[in-house]
């Protein structure tokens, strides 16, 4: 039986200061292999995460939401 190592981290994510904003963002994110859970927060422009670890990294989710074209970066 294999352990999922879940951990979180935080994201900026320039433009996402509402629903309507960020939605584009926030679904490819919850697509990407290895997301667990994405929740927005519009007031401090950014996007709390938990991932597993042995799937993806922060740093290619930051590299993955930059090649869509969006202004990402981790906390």
């Amino acid at each position: 039986m294999k352990l999922i190592k879940y951990k979180m981290t935080g994201l900026t994510c320039e433009g996402c200061t509402c629903g309507h904003c960020g939605q584009p963002i926030l679904i490819y994110l919850k697509c990407m292999d290895g997301i667990l859970k994405v929740t927005p927060d519009f007031e401090e422009d950014m996007v709390l995460i938990e991932y597993d670890q042995d799937v993806i990294s922060p740093k290619a989710i930051v590299d993955l939401v930059k090649n869509r074209g969006y202004s990402i970066d981790e906390i």
